[in-house]
């Protein structure tokens, strides 16, 4: 793909995905590298290492280089952007893309600006920040630049991003600690307590996509779940139902609904009244849990409905906005002022 001249990044936390101008979604990778413990040096990339996470030998690590949104190394995230550009733009160093990167809400400018240069360092020419709330509205298909209030729900892995539109500027935001991870170490914590039974993260989320649910199903599924007993130390199954995965998760949700209800009450009541007219959209890969929209909409008596392919809206929305920015101009993509390119410090 020599020639690429501007592209999208979404870098989630679970996933990353890569968008070019008039192509759509070029690249889906877990963000996740497999790495020497001593030297450091990368062994695997994306989905190859996220098949090593929890299998490796003593001397291997897997890890994602981003955790609950915020940055956890530097190396790694650079050795694992250096990857993803090069399987889009290829090894030519004549081509450095601008690029319109998605951001976690509430970063630190001195973290925006190392990330800036990391991403510089792996090719590419100039960064535009977006805010991976307002990317995902816009990929949700929301119009958040009338003046009218939309409010928008993105369930990410780490984290939920939450805002209030309207006029094209984030009125009301909010960053909250539950997100798709979190659902997965209730489950983890669940299992242990319930069956004596230590199970990975994989199995984890396994059993939340598979029979996980915030209410309950037409048909109690059920899942076997292999880990290590508590009690003799040996592997063991035990078969979890999804009526268990209802218990598992009701805390976790509890928290989340908590901090829905502080956001809507912080709402000014003109645009309170525009959410209850037209609704909340929810997004995001952790939105996918069967039920959450049913249960959100009971418990905040507002109607949710949940976005078309909710794990890629902050891609569409990145490729909406390269591909017309000139219907987007009135948008701010950073919450709290208009943002410009940032060039490498």
């Amino acid at each position: 793909m020599f020639g690429v001249d501007e592209l999208g990044m979404d870098l989630g936390t679970s996933m990353s995905h890569i968008v070019v101008r008039g192509k759509g979604i070029v690249l889906s990778e877990p963000a996740y590298v497999a790495y020497d413990r001593q030297t450091r040096d990368v062994v695997a990339v994306g989905e190859q290492a996220r098949r090593m996470y929890g299998r490796t030998p003593a001397g291997l690590v897997v890890e994602q280089p981003l955790r609950e949104g915020r940055i956890r190394s530097f190396d790694l995230l650079s050795k694992m952007l250096r990857y993803f550009m090069r399987k889009v733009v290829g090894k030519r160093a004549a081509f450095r893309p601008r690029i319109l990167l998605a951001l976690p809400g509430g970063m630190a400018p001195s973290e925006r600006q190392t990330l800036v240069d990391v991403m510089v360092d792996a090719g590419v020419r100039s960064v535009v920040p977006v805010d991976e709330s307002v990317a995902s509205a816009i990929g949700a298909g929301m119009r958040i630049d009338q003046p009218y209030g939309r409010m928008n729900i993105d369930v990410g892995g780490g984290r939920t991003n939450v805002s209030v539109f309207s006029f094209g500027h984030q009125i009301v935001w909010d960053i909250l600690g539950v997100g798709g991870d979190r659902f997965d170490d209730a489950i983890i914590d669940y299992v242990r307590k319930k069956h004596n039974l230590l199970i990975g993260a994989r199995t984890a989320e396994e059993l939340k996509i598979n029979i996980g649910a915030a209410r309950m199903r037409g048909a109690n599924l059920t899942m076997d779940a292999c880990g290590r007993s508590l009690v003799t130390g040996l592997p063991r199954a035990v078969t979890v139902s999804s009526e268990e995965m209802i218990e598992a998760l009701d805390e976790a949700l509890r928290e989340l609904l908590g901090a829905l209800h502080r956001i809507i009450e912080r709402t000014p009541p003109e645009l309170a009244s525009d959410i209850f007219d037209e609704g909340i959209t929810l997004s995001g890969g952790g939105a996918q849990l069967y039920g959450l929209e049913e249960v959100l909409s009971d418990q905040l008596r507002i109607r949710v409905t949940l976005a078309d392919e909710p794990a890629l809206c902050v891609a569409h929305g990145l490729s909406a906005l390269i591909d017309d920015p000139d219907q987007y101009e009135n948008i701010d993509l950073i919450s709290g002022s208009r943002s410009d390119i940032i060039e490498p410090a």
